[in-house]
């Protein structure tokens, strides 16, 4: 039950490592569509002033350098937003990405904390913590024999168990 406890354990930091992958994936990939809607967005307003250049008529004639500017402007201002956008994205992203390590690196001392326990004690512990009768190893076969009457048939498998598994030595009266 231990060991199985341990794979257990064993498995969470990699859990979270999977979810924290997941979570860059996730920010990336929302990334990548804010500059490809940025991108898209700027080719739309070339687009409009082309056509706009394009059309005959002495307005249009007239204000195309102002209207040339005020493209460039508003391109301009939409560049410097999503450069904004992203630094923030990657400010975060790394924000995460140290949040995640640190909590790797707390797992991991308090896993290391768990086996510096010496074996012979927790060995001990595991013995006496899942053993029906207390002091099974120091009872003679007589004493064993005369508390062996009042347990279950699983109870006494358990007992053919630890007889195997042990070799508990029996001292004849």
């Amino acid at each position: 039950m231990f060991e199985r406890n341990m794979g257990r354990e064993a498995r969470a930091p990699e859990a979270a490592r999977e979810e924290w992958l997941g979570v860059l994936q996730t920010l990336a990939d929302q990334i990548q569509k804010e500059q490809q809607t940025s991108q898209k967005m700027v080719q739309e307003m070339m687009d409009t002033y082309m056509q706009l250049l394009s059309t005959p008529g002495t307005y249009l004639a007239g204000h195309a350098d102002q209207q040339h500017q005020t493209v460039q402007q508003s391109a301009q201002q939409l560049m410097e937003q999503v450069h904004q956008q992203q630094q923030t994205f990657q400010q975060q992203a790394q924000q995460q990405q140290e949040a995640f390590q640190e909590m790797i690196r707390q797992v991991l001392n308090t896993y290391t904390q768990l086996f510096n326990i010496p074996l012979s004690h927790a060995q001990e512990g595991l013995r006496s913590a899942r053993f029906l009768i207390e002091g099974y190893d120091e009872l003679t076969v007589e004493d064993v024999s005369g508390r062996l009457g009042g347990i279950s048939e699983d109870e006494l498998r358990m007992v053919r168990d630890y007889e195997e598994r042990y070799q508990a030595p029996r001292h004849a009266p």
